[in-house]
């Protein structure tokens, strides 16, 4: 099948449409390829039998002839595979965290679809997944249901209400117990939601702070502020994916360039619930950026840059 067919595909399968990308599709028509090849893992004679994200970038450049550079594995694992998984049509094997042996296979459900030739019976089989994606929302949103609104204490005053689920929860964290632990009377500036266009927005401080206000594609989960200390804290909020690596801290610096102009003080956080979550993104985490652990609340990880040559020679 085409990129575009694999796109298609997707969309009567009720995908996600900001994952329904050419990247999820060439990881799709990588699982699904059976021609016999080397240098995959042992006993492994075709991309189909199991593919590692190496494998499938490999397929990239020398089967579509993409241009695909080493470090875009992340964006494969965490945007399309994950996204995969998520809606049961791709299956991870991994032996530990970590496990550079990790692999992916399509879903049999989902495989026969590819290899199936009769016009009717694939769209039997698409019929099928769509009532099993259609199960699987329903299961989801029943469990975010039973957990309830998360009311967040804005200040003395106001209280906010997000939607349910563990990511608003940290959020919540972060908001009434990391912003009193670590600013002066802090303030919120913004606080996302999981569910689109239900966040909070102080716009008249967004705009003193020139922060911009419309792009939700960059915008941070939290954004703190302290009038006292001069103080910006952009904050991330990391259940399952997302944290500051190099790349998310580019983009946050671009987003915070006119606030910088007005010589605040700019720290940027990767907030998780425990240290367990955080083993799995330490080795992400950016230079430059922080780390604070809800149930560890008293302390912050610092993952600091080397000043200059001569701060060396002094400490040796």
């Amino acid at each position: 099948m085409t990129i575009q067919e694999i796109k298609t595909i997707l969309e009567k399968l009720s995908f996600p449409q900001r994952f329904i990308s050419e990247q999820t599709a060439v990881c799709i028509m990588a699982l699904t390829d059976k021609t016999e090849r080397t240098g995959l893992l042992p006993d492994h004679k075709s991309l189909s039998e199991g593919s590692r994200i190496h494998d499938i970038l490999n397929f990239a450049r020398d089967n579509l002839g993409k241009q695909v550079a080493e470090n875009t594995r992340e964006s494969y694992r965490k945007t399309s595979l994950a996204s995969l998984m998520n809606h049961g049509l791709v299956v991870r094997h991994q032996l530990s965290t970590n496990d550079p042996n990790t692999y992916y296979r399509l879903h049999p459900d989902f495989e026969s679809l590819f290899s199936e030739k009769n016009i009717e019976k694939r769209q039997k089989l698409i019929t099928g997944l769509q009532l099993k994606s259609t199960k699987l929302k329903e299961r989801l949103t029943r469990k975010v249901s039973l957990l309830g609104n998360v009311n967040v204490q804005i200040n003395d005053e106001n209280t906010f209400s997000l939607s349910p689920g563990t990511h608003n929860v940290l959020e919540k964290g972060i908001v009434e117990v990391f912003s009193h632990a670590f600013l002066n009377k802090p303030q919120v500036v913004y606080l996302g939601d999981t569910a689109p266009r239900k966040g909070y927005q102080n716009r008249v401080l967004m705009r003193r702070l020139n922060l911009p206000i419309d792009t939700a594609e960059s915008l941070p989960d939290v954004i703190l502020f302290s009038e006292h200390e001069k103080h910006l804290v952009i904050v991330e909020a990391v259940t399952s994916s997302g944290p500051i690596n190099s790349i998310r801290l580019d983009q946050l610096q671009k987003f915070t360039k006119k606030s910088s102009k007005l010589e605040y003080k700019i720290s940027y956080i990767t907030a998780f619930p425990s240290r367990v979550i955080f083993r799995r993104f330490v080795e992400e985490i950016a230079w430059g950026s922080s780390v604070w652990i809800e149930n560890e609340p008293n302390n912050i990880v610092h993952f600091e840059k080397t000043p200059n040559k001569s701060f060396l020679i002094d400490i040796l």
